[in-house]
């Protein structure tokens, strides 16, 4: 009876032995797993790369003028990007006559400081609606461009046309092509 019962005692510390080893296998696998841990390999969702706020107001200035100011509904600031996403925006133009650019959404580029205006897009100028599909704001070179077709609205005409380009201070319009015009009396 002595033998059978030191035969168990011996597969008794052979399990154990075993699950010593097995355990402490594991616990080393862990350990390097955790050293070799680096941040480029967590994979981030879109969602928590960017940050958003209600009501965004910008104020472009030159010196003491204030060149062009924007605001919007929303804003999605996109972590590491130059660029804003927008949503229900205004881009007003400060001279004379003031120029009101409006958008159902689109984006500021921060570094350029333009701003890509897409549909619905109105430029209001006094009594004037023009309307298109999109539009760009080149603030450094104060011109206002697109390449969809567009219609010109006022009081007593209707213009229209494919593509725009405005210069701002020289306070020119000019309609690319297929221009048609209706003047009312």
């Amino acid at each position: 009876m002595t033998l059978h019962g030191t035969h168990r005692v011996i597969d008794y510390r052979m399990i154990k032995s075993r699950l010593f080893w097995v355990i402490s296998a594991i616990f080393v696998f862990v350990i390097l797993i955790i050293f070799n841990y680096t941040e480029n390999s967590v994979k981030m969702f879109p969602s928590l790369q960017t940050s958003s706020m209600k009501n965004l107001y910008l104020k472009h200035k030159e010196g003491d003028k204030v060149k062009w100011e924007l605001s919007s509904d929303k804003a999605v600031l996109p972590l590491g990007n130059k660029e804003v996403f927008l949503e229900s925006l205004v881009v007003k133009i400060n001279q004379t006559p003031e120029i009101y650019l409006t958008s159902g959404s689109g984006i500021y580029e921060i570094e350029q400081g333009n701003v890509m205006l897409n549909k619905p897009v109105e430029l209001k100028i006094r009594e004037a609606k023009f309307a298109t599909d999109s539009l760009k704001w080149n603030s450094k070179e104060e011109l206002i461009t697109t390449d969809d077709d567009i219609k010109l609205s006022g009081n007593s005409f209707l213009i229209t046309g494919t593509g725009l380009s405005a210069k701002v201070p020289e306070q020119q319009v000019r309609i690319i092509k297929d221009v048609k015009a209706i003047f009312y009396r």
